[in-house]
């Protein structure tokens, strides 16, 4: 077994059906070799229920004994999952059999471990008469988070704590959470009646998979998450399915989790990682990952990025802020409001905050930035005008390939660049001289912004324009994404010269990771301000020799990670 980690524990989630198929100890230890041998294992979560399969306590007993007698820690695990034909089918918490089940699941594990989690799939979507009865003028979001708080309160907690007052009672939260008040996920309220949360940080092919999920959503996640729920974010879960097209997408999950500052990694599950599966390379490979990452950890402070403000149950531009985070783009996700942040984004989906129009003048008048999406101002549009500038979103859409930048604050357009494809973009109007354009799409005859700033008391206010599909943003050229990163990344010491497929993670010791998911080599211009004294490898410390510009040319590899280390 590999040695412990010195910065984040690891977990593995050992699925009903293979607790129950762990009947010869002897046999299942070669077995478990496998994963064992390459990852050091502190924990497993052994799950009780699931589906129709449930574990008997005498036997789970025989299992938690093997376990602990290795040296490995032990929690129970519970999902809440129905037998169904249609996707994922959840639990009817309108049926009182299947609330039976729910109780009778947090009675075994409550009697058997002083921990257990709930997997992520503690939602409902159920829509039978007896849902559509209690619903009543409710909207689904809203009765389904109505319920599921009450199932939490009376079924859950009441039953775990009369049988183990100490036991820590975890919820998972999946990946998707753009669409958790969907589906009963309340990530305001549900975090204060648990008592830890845990993270999912899987993400899938965003072009072929039905979760098309961009990567840096692994990272981004982790942190907005604890900010729901701060101090009490236990660790991020990922898993092997849809990552066998590229090895590296799957190791990219673990090493975005660790980025992101989890305390334990949970490797989702057993039965998949064992040599007999399809998925047989990924323990030796995530070991190794693991191991890197041990390396370095301790040298990384606490992360930074520009505040992403998105309030708990926001809807609109779902998946921008991954996007983003893939054009070099570090963000500090908030599920409050960042009244301190010198730098505040905005997308559509803070419009639901009803006092977000206040918020943002507090944080200009006192100096600070905001930056708000395309999407953001044709949602508030009559209001934005009122407020702050006489921009609007049309009906009309133009294609853009060529694009143009400015020297002189938008008095002037110069340069004609290509981008990587021909895009669409919504084209937002403007008054000439009141508002300033830093970068425009080239159209015949015509031109439409793509970055819009204007000065708003001591602040400033701009407006950046999202293609109709988001992927397309990294179809923008380098001399465009430069314009945007600059907005975000005034207060680094440098700028991130580049296109998209960078991902750059930043901490308050000055300390930063880039990170390239470019199927190809590819090199990237640091430009460094006047203040900065050195910049030294992060790993081994050596010093990185800048140009007489104070720039640093990165060459970067897919899949590797360059830490540097930046002394003011």
């Amino acid at each position: 077994m590999q040695e412990a980690y010195k910065n984040f524990t690891t977990a593995v989630y050992v699925t009903v059906g293979d607790v129950i198929n762990i009947r010869d100890f002897d046999e299942f230890e070669k077995t478990f070799e496998h994963i064992s041998g390459p990852v050091h294992i502190d924990k497993v979560y052994l799950e009780y229920w699931r589906g129709n399969q449930w574990a008997d306590k005498e036997h789970m007993l025989k299992v938690k004994e093997f376990f602990e007698k290795k040296g490995i820690k032990t929690s129970g695990g519970i999902t809440t999952t129905a037998v169904g034909t249609e996707g994922f089918e959840s639990l009817c918490y309108s049926n009182p059999q299947h609330i039976a089940d729910l109780k009778k699941a947090v009675e075994l594990c409550a009697q058997t471990f002083d921990e257990f989690i709930f997997d992520d799939f503690y939602f409902t979507n159920c829509r039978c008469e007896n849902c559509i009865k209690a619903k009543g003028e409710r909207s689904w979001s809203e009765f389904r988070m109505d319920q599921k708080l009450e199932v939490t309160k009376e079924t859950v907690m009441k039953t775990a704590k009369r049988i183990n007052p100490g036991v820590n009672v975890i919820i998972k939260y999946p990946q998707w959470f753009e669409y958790y008040n969907e589906t009963g996920y309340d990530l305001v309220n549900e975090p204060k009646y648990f008592d830890s949360i845990y993270t999912g940080t899987e993400t899938r092919n965003p072009e072929y998979s039905q979760q098309h999920l961009p990567k840096y959503l692994g990272y981004f996640i982790m942190r907005y998450l604890e900010s729901a729920a701060p101090g009490r974010n236990l660790g991020g879960w990922f898993d092997p399915f849809d990552c066998n097209y590229n090895l590296t997408s799957y190791l990219e999950q673990g090493y975005l989790t660790l980025f992101g500052k989890a305390k334990e990694v949970t490797l989702f599950c057993l039965g998949a990682l064992r040599k007999e599966t399809p998925w047989r390379l990924m323990a030796p490979a995530v070991g190794e990952a693991f191991r890197e990452c041990d390396e370095y950890l301790d040298k990384l402070g606490n992360p930074v990025g520009a505040a992403a403000y998105r309030p708990g149950g926001a809807r609109g531009e779902n998946d921008l802020h991954s996007y983003l985070g893939m054009c070099g783009i570090p963000l500090e996700p908030c599920i409050d409001y960042p009244t301190d942040a010198g730098t505040v984004f905005l997308t559509e989906g803070a419009s639901a905050d009803r006092e977000i129009f206040e918020k943002m003048k507090e944080t200009m008048l006192a100096g600070g930035e905001c930056i708000v999406t395309s999407g953001f101002v044709r949602k508030n549009a009559e209001r934005f005008k009122l407020e702050f500038v006489n921009v609007g979103v049309s009906d009309r859409r133009a294609f853009v390939r060529e694009y143009a930048g400015t020297h002189n604050n938008g008095i002037n357009l110069n340069g004609r660049v290509a981008g990587f494809d021909t895009i669409l973009i919504p084209q937002v109007d403007y008054c000439n001289n009141d508002i300033w354009e830093l970068a425009a799409g080239y159209a015949k005859y015509n031109n439409f912004p793509i970055v819009l700033r204007t000065r708003y008391g001591k602040g400033h206010i701009s407006i950046i324009t999202i293609p109709d599909n988001m992927g397309d943003l990294y179809n923008y050229p380098a001399e465009v994404l430069n314009v945007i990163r600059d907005l975000f990344t005034h207060e680094l010491p440098f700028k991130l010269l580049g296109g998209a497929g960078i991902m750059l993670f930043a901490y308050d010791n000055d300390t930063y990771i880039l990170r390239s998911d470019l199927p190809y080599s590819e090199s990237v211009t640091l430009e460094f301000s006047p203040e900065v004294k050195s910049v030294n490898e992060g790993r081994r410390g050596f010093e990185l020799k800048l140009n007489d510009q104070k720039q640093l040319k990165m060459p970067l590899m897919p899949g590797m990670n360059m830490i540097i280390k930046v002394t003011r």
